[in-house]
């Protein structure tokens, strides 16, 4: 993990380094990283919210567990063409926002769609 050579050679009492995706943020705490970018906490902020605070609060068992469905959701975003493409779905299927990807990306199909909002109900985020 990456995390772990930057945290090495760069972190200090001023310098901290902030970890580029929620994918890995349970071994990144446990290497003294206090901050990460969730890419899926554009569309599901309260469960990357939750996975921070039971780590930074020391429940590793409860934090671990969330960190696998994070994991889950985040193989989830294969069934669109690509991750950015799924990240628009949800927030449509969520109610957040409709909004459509730039050129040269076009949302994700209707049949995408229906498995991720199908994939995302059988593991009860949504």
């Amino acid at each position: 993990m990456k995390y772990a050579l930057y945290a090495r050679e760069l972190m200090d009492d001023d310098f901290d380094v902030a970890l580029g995706t929620e994918a890995f943020w349970v071994p990144a705490h446990a290497l003294g990283c206090q901050a990460y970018i969730p890419g899926i906490g554009n569309v599901l902020p309260e469960l990357c919210e939750k996975m921070w605070h039971e780590s930074m609060d020391g429940q590793a068992d409860e934090a671990l567990q969330t960190q696998f469905v994070i994991n889950k959701i985040r193989t989830i975003l294969y069934l669109a063409r690509s991750t950015q493409l799924a990240i628009y779905a949800i927030a449509d299927i969520r109610g957040i926002v409709k909004a459509y990807p730039r050129a040269p990306f076009i949302p994700a199909t209707d049949a995408e769609k229906a498995a991720i909002d199908r994939s995302l109900r059988e593991l009860g985020v949504i």
